[in-house]
């Protein structure tokens, strides 16, 4: 009924007034700690702001962004906004993104309270609203009762399918020929698991999954006659699924002739099944071979010590993950990295780990997710000190609630000890996550910085790169490779060489590929465009004393490869009468 009201008021007033109202409406139990009245006012609240919105304006806003994101490095952004500038986001008149869902469905939306949960609690800045809002709407035309019955299953798909995948998606080791980069249709996805749940066949329940998890199920590359072809060859139980990673026999032959690609013409399970493959080759049919069973899979790349590796991580029984499905401890693969499907990003094991810990579903952390949604609420609105209150209130409850802890960052905006104290107070708080804690160390670091204080800030560099030395690698690495970059920038050569022996030879020993992706092969780039060849060389020889790697390894070829490449460098500097360091 209210829901209704809430509909009619919007075709008199408009959801522009509609969504002030409802604001109000929504603050008023929170004041009073009725918090569980408030969240329901708060996901109306947001539907309405949402509603209010025209499509031009949110793909001008979402694009604006997606710019920045590029900007700041993330390698995904610029891929993800072009190919939607050229779908998704073409120009179109304007119009409200009410307009995008049906009376029907907004009346449905605003009196479901898990379905606004999962749409508002899964949604990321990443997505793109307009195309996800016409899914869900092309879903729910389709049959209302399926889609109230499947509402997390369409949550999943629209934030999924909004926009295109990358490239390099689900990993590079194939051309676009054996296999096109695209998603099925929305709705041939959404009848796919629809039926296989209906049917009993599937191995995990997705009627009680979350869109969190089920986004990891529906992101399907390989074609639905391969996926109904794994339903009925591939008969590995939930609790063994690791091993149909082991049912692609290894082919070693490619990996001495150094055929890291794929060398057929098709890329069909079938096909990987009878030719065997490698190990990323392995992992596809592995994720490829879950999902069409209804488990979510994800293919992680990572960096060990001879080389590099891929392996799967699935959902598994009651709800935990399964991160090492083909992964060699002997290999010392520390972090593993996925494409989330969500926002074609980056996404690590760590990561997903903390994304499904049961912390979530406890009630101490639903209510600091309440408190931290009218936080950003009422900084949005310019009231600092009910907003510092708001999230005050989410990080006591829950120290994971990394919402509130993200306003109390935004409410000091500028460099200075008040952010960096909070940034320190959140990475304390988050000790148990590393990936976490060097996220906010990070911004104290950065706010350091800014103000001049360098000294501080690398001393704080040095002791993240400690910290993880043995359990988180990837994150002291990162630290390190910081370094050397600005001692390139800042230090005499003399000091820049110094301060690399150091660094590998306190951290590196042993390290494998992870530091020479990160660490030595930037480093000697660097050392060869200046010029400095006879440095390069050096580093080079000292990481392979340093980093290890058997004879014959894909890191022993790699350096080998760059040995000749500075040697060819150098020939071509000297005969064009280069000057500079020899």
């Amino acid at each position: 009924r209210e829901a209704a009201m809430i509909e009619q008021g919007a075709q008199r007033y408009g959801w522009p007034a509609m969504t002030r109202a409802l604001r109000s409406a929504a603050h008023e139990p929170y004041l009073k700690g009725n918090l569980e009245t408030a969240e329901a006012w708060r996901h109306a609240a947001c539907w309405a702001e949402a509603w209010a919105e025209t499509t031009d304006a949110f793909t001008a806003r979402w694009q604006a962004a997606r710019r920045t994101e590029a900007e700041g490095g993330d390698p995904f952004a610029a891929t993800k906004t072009s190919e939607a500038e050229a779908s998704s986001a073409e120009p179109a008149e304007a119009r409200r993104m009410a307009d995008l869902f049906s009376p029907e469905l907004r009346i449905w939306a605003l009196g479901n309270a898990e379905f606004s949960a999962g749409y508002f609690g899964t949604e990321q800045a990443a997505d793109f609203r307009p195309e996800s809002f016409a899914i869900l709407n092309r879903l729910h035309a389709r049959d209302a009762a399926v889609f109230a019955e499947f509402s997390a299953l369409a949550t999943a798909i629209a934030l999924v399918h909004d926009t295109p995948p990358p490239r390099e998606w689900p990993h590079w080791q194939v051309t676009t020929e054996a296999l096109p980069r695209r998603l099925p249709a929305p709705e041939d996805t959404f009848g796919f698991f629809v039926e296989l749940e209906k049917s009993g066949r599937g191995l995990q329940p997705l009627r009680k999954l979350d869109p969190a998890e089920l986004r990891f199920l529906v992101d399907l590359v390989a074609p639905m006659d391969e996926l109904r072809w794994a339903q009925t060859r591939i008969k590995t139980p939930l609790a063994k699924l690791d091993e149909t990673y082991s049912l692609i026999n290894y082919r070693m032959d490619r990996i001495s002739a150094g055929a890291y690609v794929w060398l057929g013409k098709s890329y069909a399970l079938d096909e990987i099944l009878s030719e065997g493959g490698i190990c990323v080759d392995q992992a596809y049919f592995a994720t490829q071979a879950g999902k069409a069973r209804g488990v979510p899979t994800l293919l992680f790349g990572g960096a060990g010590r001879d080389g590099r590796h891929a392996w799967f991580g699935y959902l598994g029984s009651g709800g935990k993950w399964q991160m090492d499905a083909g992964r060699y401890e002997e290999q010392k693969f520390v972090t593993g990295v996925a494409i989330d499907p969500q926002t074609w990003g980056e996404i690590t094991d760590h990561e997903l780990a903390f994304l499904s810990e049961g912390f979530r579903r406890e009630r101490n952390f639903r209510e600091a997710a309440v408190h931290a949604g009218f936080a950003r609420w009422l900084a949005d609105d310019g009231r600092a000190k009910e907003a510092e209150l708001a999230a005050r209130a989410a990080v006591r409850l829950e120290r994971r609630e990394i919402g509130g802890w993200e306003v109390l960052l935004a409410l000091r905006p500028t460099a200075g000890t008040e952010r960096e104290a909070v940034a320190r107070e959140a990475a304390a708080g988050l000790s148990s996550y590393p990936e976490l804690q060097a996220r906010f160390l990070d911004e104290a670091i950065t706010s350091l910085r800014t103000r001049g204080e360098h000294e501080e800030a690398d001393r704080l560099g040095r002791e993240m790169a400690r910290r993880f030395a043995k359990k988180r690698g990837d994150l002291s690495v990162a630290q390190i490779a910081q370094q050397l970059a600005r001692a390139s920038e800042t230090q005499t050569p003399e000091e820049q060489m110094r301060l690399y022996r150091s660094v590998l030879r306190r951290f590196g020993r042993g390290e494998g590929a992870a530091w020479w992706d990160e660490v030595v092969r930037p480093f000697v780039a660097r050392l060869a465009l200046a010029g400095r060849f006879t440095d390069a060389r050096a580093a080079l020889g000292f990481a392979r004393e340093t980093l290890g790697g058997t004879t014959g390894s894909q890191l022993a070829t790699e350096m080998r490869e760059l040995d000749a490449a500075l040697a060819a460098a150098e020939r071509t500097a000297a005969g064009a009468g280069a000057g500079g360091k020899k």
